[in-house]
């Protein structure tokens, strides 16, 4: 995997070893440091590593990887200029400018180490909501091992892999997502989001210093204020982005949020984009996102799934893991061999949803028959730490054991403070702020971000929807709007009306129509697929969406079934895991229940190189 890896004290000679698993292509740019007190590699996808680590004065060094749009100072936001010099080489003007306060204003999705040998310190710094999440563990009193790529610190040889069975089961049984600065690794720690970690060289010693904390202030304004100031906003944050002389591949869908990114670009910056869908037959999703691409002017491809994509993405996309996300939800990284060779950057509408639709509010939602779940325009009550613990968790499988107990250990992480409400390690102000900030920061507490890493192990890849302006700006809308609203359509009408003009493959009506008629809409075309289908899907598991019917193809298929027969004995030794209890679940899919989330985190976990290296240890 891209990323930057590196030893702290004893034991920097096999910095090698954990860096081995920063190489995914075998294209990547690396780089190599060492002195008595620290080893550091890295492994770029583009040139921006070629030229670190960058000289800051007096001995001290630099590394960034990541993406760094701009900055906010005393006198105002000043976009980066992308063509003057490198992120790093930006970061460490800002640095010699500012000195080390110069991260609180950055504006981008960032890890970065700087090294004083002087002063006998490493500080890791770490963007506002964690996007280029880091690990760390401490093996040994005189070492200390970090990386971007969990699984990579047990390549380490003072490492000796262990599962943490209550944090292995909460991953399961909350959608294969670890919160706050928790792993399932035992031992092992994610940085926190918005920090300064410093540790020293000689005695290891860590302190954290949060730079940036969120705080949700809702505004008493108009929905018209929000719109205003979201799509300029959002105009700025695509075109700031955008280097003159790179070719851009977006993901493109039927919906909104991707096609917002396309009504954010002006016609020139449309000519160095190509639009790619991923779908199994030319379905309702792709005809759609097909004459979004036409109207917007830009280069259309659809790159077509077969039976056997899920299956080989279960053999690659584990070996990706930071525990943020189940194999499929990588799902375009068995495409990149294809983009790969015709764009310089990936762009994606991710994060939408969670910043601006309220996705990860507790929605109130009905069940309307075969047409399935219907959510309504209010929220549940969003005022009680219970409140939240029932929003992550209804039962846990049945596959985990009865020694772990995933609501009791939520509650033990979940808990007040003198200064808020702790959160897995990271605290917040109230409940209100835990649905609010909680899937911001950390973003690994969300369910989208192993898109975004799988792309950047290919190219370096980006959101809009990730800019210090929106996330302020998502920081101080009344939670009203994002129930019986949707500020992304009404910045589609200011900014492309031919775009919002187009229906939305979801809802069949255009995106310019009201809140509303999107929600008939959508049980309007819920009811027509189920009991008037026309065009019907050539496959049982095709759909007339972006995904496969994954529940039908788990059924027609038998690589999640040979996945758990490889791994009954991993499955058994485990002690947070249950063989009746997984036998029991694979049979109830089978039987035609939908638990194909349940299977897919559970082979993915089976999958991760880590869990074989628990058992196999050198």
């Amino acid at each position: 995997m891209a990323g930057i890896c590196g030893v702290v004290g004893a034991g920097g000679e096999h910095v090698e070893r954990v860096a081995a698993d920063l190489e995914w292509t075998g294209e990547e740019m690396t780089t190599a440091y060492e002195d008595d007190a620290i080893a550091i590699s890295t492994a770029f996808t583009d040139e921006d590593g070629a030229d670190q680590p960058v000289s800051v004065g007096e001995g001290t060094l630099l590394w960034v990887w990541g993406s760094v749009f701009g900055a906010e100072r005393a006198d105002g936001y000043h976009p980066r200029d992308r063509t003057a010099e490198s992120t790093a080489a930006y970061c460490a003007r800002q640095y010699r400018e500012l000195g080390e306060g110069f991260v609180a204003g950055l504006n981008g999705d960032f890890v970065g180490v700087r090294y004083d040998p002087s002063a006998g310190e490493v500080a890791v710094f770490t963007d506002r909501l964690g996007l280029r999440d880091t690990y760390y563990c401490r093996p040994t009193d005189d070492t200390l091992v970090f990386s971007t790529a969990a699984q990579s610190l047990s390549r380490h040889p003072a490492v000796t892999p262990a599962f943490d069975p209550a944090f292995a089961a909460e991953f399961l049984a909350c959608g294969c997502r670890t919160f706050g600065v928790r792993t399932p690794l035992k031992d092992t720690h994610r940085f926190h989001p918005g920090a300064v970690t410093t540790v020293g060289t000689d005695s290891l010693d860590m302190a954290m210093e949060p730079y940036w904390v969120p705080r949700y202030r809702p505004e008493d304004r108009p929905f018209s204020y929000f719109v205003d100031e979201f799509t300029e906003r959002f105009r700025a944050a695509v075109s700031e982005r955008l280097h003159p002389d790179c070719e851009y591949g977006l993901l493109l869908s039927g919906g909104a949020d991707s096609r917002l990114v396309l009504a954010g670009m002006d016609e020139r910056e449309r000519e160095r984009l190509t639009a790619y869908i991923l779908g199994d037959w030319r379905n309702r999703e792709i005809r759609t996102a097909e004459t979004v691409a036409g109207t917007a002017g830009v280069d259309f491809e659809l790159l077509e799934r077969d039976r056997d994509y899920h299956e080989r993405a279960l053999q690659r996309n584990p070996g990706l893991s930071n525990f943020v996300g189940r194999f499929d939800q990588a799902h375009a990284e068995g495409m990149m061999d294809r983009i790969r060779p015709e764009v310089d950057e990936m762009v994606t509408a991710s994060f939408a949803d969670s910043n601006f639709k309220g996705h990860s509010f507790p929605r109130r939602s009905i069940r309307v028959g075969p047409v399935g779940t219907v959510f309504l325009p209010a929220f549940e009550p969003m005022d009680s730490v219970e409140a939240y613990v029932d929003y992550w968790l209804d039962d846990q499988p049945e596959y985990l054991a009865d020694s772990v107990d995933v609501r009791r250990t939520l509650r033990r992480e979940i808990h007040p403070t003198g200064g808020g409400i702790e959160h897995h390690g990271v605290t917040y102000g109230s409940p209100e702020e835990l649905f609010v900030c909680g899937t911001l920061t950390p973003r690994t507490n969300g369910s989208v971000l192993f898109l975004l890493q799988s792309l950047r192990q290919h190219c370096p890849a980006w959101s809009p929807f990730v800019d210090n302006r929106l996330v302020d700006l998502y920081l101080s809308m009344p939670t009203r709007y994002f129930a019986g609203r949707n500020v992304i359509h009404r910045a589609m009408e200011r900014l492309d009306p031919d775009l919002a003009a187009i229906r939305y493959a979801n809802t069949g009506v255009p995106i310019s129509w009201p809140f509303a008629a999107h929600f008939l809409g959508d049980l309007a075309v819920r009811f027509h697929d189920a009991y008037l289908p026309v065009n019907e899907p050539p496959e049982p598991h095709h759909s007339h969406g972006s995904w496969p019917d994954i529940p039908e193809l788990v059924r027609e298929t038998s690589f999640v079934w040979d996945s758990i027969q490889r791994h009954e004995e991993t499955i058994r030794r485990l002690p947070f895991l249950d063989w009746e209890g997984v036998l029991a679940c694979y049979r109830d899919h089978m039987n035609g229940a939908d638990r194909y989330k349940e299977l897919y985190g559970l082979v993915t976990l089976l999958e991760l190189p880590v869990t074989q290296h628990v058992f196999f240890q050198r």
